[in-house]
């Protein structure tokens, strides 16, 4: 483990407490957001008055809907970064981002972080800063109160937002997590792979298609160059209604699908995760898609989407000679709970 994600990790295992494993059914209004609201609190109240300026912003901040998961040196992320943290502040920080992740998807959270040394070593005349402290933190109101707040944090390949409103979730989307090298090639690293399931689930259930499965699965031969909907703030659903639909396939290949699915589900904490499945149960397949395009064989580029009715998964890996991951949840009715806030505002304004 290189010097910086050491000192990260093991500072903040130091200081976090477990994340609960024991949840009740869920609500359909969000999840408590108890552990997450402690959490933000504690890290707005460690910041200095010059560290808030940077990390806290207004709920309707238009940042507040601004993502990126490529460098943006032209326009600085907002936030604060992990550079810019004292050693108190950064178990605080990370205990934040714990809060919204499973231990899968923390641990993957904190790995892209760290690949950026490895990136730093093999683009040393590189235009963009590759550094694992570059990661930033951002608050959007007050997570002390009972009303409306969120929290993101960002940087090259990670972008992570979530929603709170009266003391619940009401969104952890969109949640962007990408890997380049998506394998090592060398050094102490060599072979390592941060994204290795979603590949490799996502390999192993387009090969287990029959041909003719396959091919109705196989919506083009040459592979997008990035996930489709990029960092848009909205997007036509309908364009991902191609593929090969839940109800032409098999038990086994339904159940590799609902096991790709699990993986993008399971980087959030068991709560949120829960809260997936019980929309996903009530819905049930029926109306999923799964597409595939590019090559099937390994270190060639390839992409596939999975529409659900309550979601979309992207998955692309085609930079960088097929080393280059790119893998994103957007949720159609509630990406950063805008569906969900509209809703509550016109019902409570409607007397």
């Amino acid at each position: 483990m290189n010097t910086p994600r050491r000192v990260l990790v093991l500072a903040t295992l130091a200081i976090m407490s477990t994340v609960t494993l024991a949840h009740r059914l869920l609500p359909v209004r969000g999840i408590p957001a108890d552990e997450m609201t402690a959490a933000a609190a504690r890290f707005v109240e460690a910041l200095s008055p010059e560290q808030r300026t940077q990390a806290v912003l207004d709920f309707d901040d238009t940042d507040r809907g601004r993502w990126h998961y490529v460098p943006t040196e032209m326009h600085p992320r907002k936030g604060l970064s992990v550079q810019d943290m004292g050693g108190e502040l950064r178990p605080l920080a990370h205990a934040l981002l714990h809060s919204g992740l499973g231990r899968e998807g923390y641990l993957k959270a904190t790995t892209i972080m760290s690949l950026e040394s490895i990136l730093h070593r093999l683009q040393k005349q590189g235009r963009f800063t590759r550094d694992p402290e570059w990661y930033f933190f951002s608050i959007f109101g007050d997570p002390a109160t009972d009303a409306k707040w969120a929290w993101r944090v960002e940087g090259h390949h990670l972008s992570l937002n979530f929603t709170v409103e009266n003391g619940r979730v009401v969104a952890a989307t969109p949640a962007f997590f990408g890997a380049n090298p998506a394998k090592v090639l060398d050094g102490p690293r060599k072979g390592f792979r941060a994204l290795a399931l979603e590949e490799d689930y996502g390999r192993e259930l387009i090969t287990l298609l029959p041909d003719e499965k396959r091919n109705k699965a196989i919506v083009s031969t040459i592979a997008h160059d990035d996930i489709l909907t990029m960092n848009y703030r909205t997007f036509d659903k309908e364009k991902f209604t191609q593929g090969i639909i839940f109800s032409d396939l098999s038990d086994s290949e339904r159940d590799k699908l609902i096991k790709l699915i699990d993986i993008y589900i399971n980087r959030f904490n068991d709560t949120i995760s829960d809260q997936y499945r019980t929309k996903i149960n009530k819905v049930g397949f029926e109306n999923t898609y799964f597409a595939w395009a590019g090559s099937i064989n390994e270190s060639q580029g390839h992409y596939y989407s999975i529409k659900h009715d309550n979601f979309l998964i992207e998955y692309d890996n085609t930079q960088n000679n097929a080393n280059h991951i790119h893998s994103v949840l957007r949720d159609f009715a509630s990406d950063y709970g805008e569906d969900l806030l509209s809703l509550h505002y016109k019902s409570s304004h409607s007397n």
